[in-house]
């Protein structure tokens, strides 16, 4: 496998969804990744509607729901009591819910099916050290502690320290968001069962989601960065703010994290190309960031399989790709944002006011009735294949050349 047509860097879930794709078009793949086993615990929990459709493709989705919670409703309490609930009941069949599932479990499914790709080799404990893109030979190069590997593209699937973006030297805009929360997991005995609830308080913000095995995840904001070090802090804020008691005995980890955004303006240079967080990093709140690097891997697989068997013209189609994408990620990236920037007003005065606009504004009226769809990721453009226009693919054929 050292010289495939695709090297993918990074063996995260973008990256492993993506070679499923291109494997299952017979695209020789090697995926390198650095660690030597996947990371044990989990960030991301959400699966939206539109990458259930994803996993279908793959037909995984069936075994993935067997195994997660299927959230239909998700219910909001502000500082003045109950606001209201936005539902996920009537969205179109066949998954009108969000999943709620670890990442290292779709990890897992994505990589047992790459096993079974005979196409495709994942090798694990391997540190790439760079890439290049050499155009005279027409083959992009990774150099890696093992050795040296070539392909006709390279793919940066490395997150968002990702040396792929670094060697196509694209400009890039960040924000950080000056917020900061903590989240956990814990045994769960707090009665809330298969539902989602959020509590936007005076004093900060606590989001909880039930998991699988009999846990729930929390997550409070906090007044300023927190270590992960010792635990009982989350169950302190979670009392004070929701009346929820967690004894601290029966949480299973924590860590602590700052949001920030990051938007590429190049998802490509010649042979390199960005995919998922190496392209364009969100606000984990709400849930938008592994969804969306899934989205941009079903879009690249179709991109870079039909260049290599001869369909589309390279230059126009990862035009297309990056023109795409960029817009869906922006979408859903805003989205984040404006969420997470309504639900850390802290101070009474803020927290009445958020009361009356998400009471009236948002739970009563025709925005009701979109809640659901808007926050399954269902509204953002482009979130599967079947939703580019089939001009896009016209315009990009091989067979339009001069």
């Amino acid at each position: 496998m050292n010289d495939s047509q695709v090297i993918i860097i990074g063996a995260g879930p973008v990256g492993l969804m993506l070679a499923n794709f291109l494997g299952d078009q017979g695209i020789p793949v090697l995926v390198l990744d650095r660690r030597v086993t996947p990371p044990p615990t989990s960030q991301a929990i959400g699966v939206t509607p539109p990458s259930l459709h994803l996993f279908a493709k793959l037909g995984l989705d069936e075994a993935l729901i067997g195994q997660g919670i299927q959230i239909q409703d998700c219910h909001v309490h502000g500082q003045s009591g109950y606001l209201g609930c936005a539902s996920f009941r009537k969205i179109d069949p066949p998954h009108p819910f969000i999943l709620s599932l670890p990442q290292r479990l779709h990890m897992q499914a994505l990589e047992e099916r790459l096993a079974r790709l005979p196409c495709v080799a994942l090798r694990r404990g391997v540190e790439v050290l760079d890439v290049r893109d050499s155009t005279d030979q027409q083959a992009a190069i990774c150099l890696t502690d093992k050795g040296e590997f070539r392909g006709s593209y390279i793919i940066g699937c490395d997150g968002h320290r990702s040396l792929v973006r670094e060697r196509i030297g694209t400009k890039i805009r960040r924000v950080d968001y000056g917020c900061h929360f903590m989240m956990g997991d814990f045994e769960d005995h707090s009665g809330l069962g298969p539902e989602a609830h959020l509590w936007f308080t005076a004093t900060g913000a606590v989001e909880s989601f039930p998991l699988p095995q009999g846990l729930r995840r929390w997550i409070v904001q906090t007044a300023q960065p927190e270590t992960a070090g010792d635990f009982g802090g989350i169950s302190r804020l979670v009392l004070q703010r929701t009346g929820h008691d967690l004894p601290v005995e029966q949480q299973q980890n924590q860590t602590s994290f700052s949001p920030w955004r990051l938007d590429c303006r190049q998802y490509h240079r010649g042979r390199l190309i960005l995919c998922g967080d190496a392209a364009h990093v969100m606000s984990p709140i709400g849930g938008q960031g592994m969804n969306t690097g899934w989205a941009d891997a079903e879009f690249l697989a179709e991109a870079l399989a039909g260049i290599l068997q001869g369909r589309y013209q390279a230059a126009p189609v990862l035009a297309a790709y990056e023109k795409h994408r960029r817009e869906a990620a922006g979408v859903a990236a805003g989205r984040a944002a404006r969420g997470m920037w309504l639900g850390t007003w802290t101070g009474l005065p803020a927290s009445r006011l958020r009361d009356f606009i998400m009471r009236h504004c948002l739970f009563k009226g025709p925005l009701a009735a979109e809640l659901g769809p808007f926050f399954s990721m269902q509204t953002i453009p482009f979130n599967r294949l079947e939703r580019v226009p089939a001009k896009v693919w016209q315009e990009c054929s091989a067979k339009r050349k001069a």
